[in-house]
């Protein structure tokens, strides 16, 4: 299971509402709105993204981290997976 379960329904809600956001930028585009705003809600859309991956990536800590620690695996292992993911949700 996830460890986000806790979150879903908050994560489906924020990606939802970006869904829609970003069909208003689609329309902006195609009605040859204002760059300033297009970038504005282009804005929006990158930090809302980054509030959801936020909430995965504490989840994933709180839930698989801990548990994996738990469960005798490897703490190197652990870490190493935790840096993955931190690096990658970085690298946006």
């Amino acid at each position: 299971m996830a460890s986000y379960q806790g979150d879903k329904q908050e994560i489906l809600t924020r990606l939802r509402r970006m869904e829609g956001q970003l069909r208003g930028i689609q329309r902006m585009v195609e009605n040859d709105k204002y760059c300033i705003d297009v970038l504005t809600q282009i804005s929006s859309i990158i930090a809302a993204a980054q509030r959801v991956g936020a909430i995965v990536l504490k989840d994933h800590i709180n839930g698989c981290v801990r548990k994996a620690l738990t469960d005798g695996q490897s703490s190197d292992d652990a870490v190493n997976e935790l840096v993955e993911a931190v690096s990658h949700f970085t690298r946006a």
